[in-house]
């Protein structure tokens, strides 16, 4: 058109106010594009999800078996089946033992044409999960830990709340074990006298040994989950509880709640239940008649002993050595007689500290 004449400061000056408008709106409301991102494959991380492996008594031992081939043929693949029958265990569980092994990262399945195998060869990670397992059987602390809690477990499993089952069948259970290793006679004895100690269990004398009951604070322990040093650490502290002879008028102690008493200079209650238990068990263990009549005696006085309105620490500690020694004399060492020279050395320990 004629005389037409485009204004391009005006076109240029409108542009850059529309752009001002949209940088003003993207700061109030900025655009937001969702991101699809992949997970990445953490299939060979497996040591965290593989963490509490050493509760399982076959998992545990079958990845050190692999362990141990390997070092002997590296790189090959081992069949679960031959280990499975080598134990005595049912081969049919050999696929999914191979398949839990592998859900976690700690071994590598072998392929074929006709599908999945059950020769298997560890991984990095599995090779390192074995080494471990293979370090927490000498762990003393560790051990005595999963002991406590699978054997109280195993008492509510095998029990109930209310009956009371021998106590060295534990040791028939698969779950007498740690990281693929049996545990000893002497570590189910010595968490047996543990969980006595902190009233989670109940011994009672039998003939063919000692029974064990749990609690009601046992049962909590179980139901609450965790361990049972995890339940013990929660319960609430009653107090500092100070044992003094002949004080007037004086109160100790950090707590609010202080239990003051001061007529008894030694507290031997466990050292009277040691020898009342002795007293019960004495037809039981063994024993020739004279020693056994010696050790019902020897017995008797400790109660005496320890029962006395202001108990002399050195009467009990001399009448205790002197039973233990009656004990300790016995010839054939039966379950229910480990039993009993524990509980006694655990009630000394309460009693004088040491």
């Amino acid at each position: 058109m004629a005389g037409f004449k485009i204004n391009r400061r005006g076109i240029e000056k409108m542009q850059r106010e529309i752009a001002k408008e949209f940088e003003r709106a993207n700061r109030k409301h900025p655009v937001r594009v969702p991101v699809t991102v992949e997970t990445p494959d953490l299939g060979t991380l497996a040591l965290s999800s593989a963490s509490g492996i050493e509760s399982d008594p076959y998992l545990s031992r079958v990845l050190v078996w692999l362990y141990d081939a390997s070092r002997r043929n590296p790189g090959g693949f081992f069949d679960v089946a031959d280990f499975l029958e080598h134990e005595g265990l049912p081969v049919g569980e050999t696929a999914e033992m191979a398949l839990r092994l592998r859900k976690l990262g700690l071994v590598r399945v072998e392929e074929h044409l006709g599908g999945t195998s059950s020769k298997v060869s560890p991984t990095d990670d599995g090779v390192l999960e074995a080494r471990r397992l293979l370090g927490l059987r000498t762990d003393a602390v560790a051990r005595f830990r999963h002991a406590c809690d699978v054997l109280l477990a195993w008492v509510l499993r095998t029990g109930g709340r209310d009956s009371a089952v021998a106590a060295m069948s534990y040791r028939e259970d698969p779950q007498c074990s740690f990281a693929g290793a049996l545990l000893t006679e002497d570590e189910v004895l010595s968490a047996l006298n543990y969980l006595s100690d902190n009233g989670l269990v109940l011994i009672h004398p039998a003939d063919d040994g000692a029974a064990v009951q749990i609690t009601a604070a046992g049962t909590r322990c179980v139901l609450v989950g965790g361990s049972v040093n995890d339940y013990l650490s929660r319960q609430p502290n009653g107090g500092d509880t100070y044992n003094i002879t002949n004080s007037q008028g004086l109160v100790v102690g950090s707590q609010q709640h202080v239990v003051q008493n001061n007529h008894i200079g030694l507290d031997a209650s466990k050292l009277v239940e040691f020898a009342q238990m002795v007293r019960q068990f004495a037809p039981t263990l063994g024993a020739a008649d004279d020693q056994r009549d010696q050790i019902i005696t020897d017995a008797e006085v400790l109660e005496e002993a320890a029962t006395a309105d202001q108990p002399e620490p050195g009467r009990v500690r001399a009448a205790y050595e002197r039973l233990q020694t009656a004990l300790s004399a016995i010839g054939t060492v039966t379950p229910g007689l480990a039993m009993l020279v524990q509980a006694g050395q655990s009630a000394y320990q309460t009693a004088f500290g040491g």
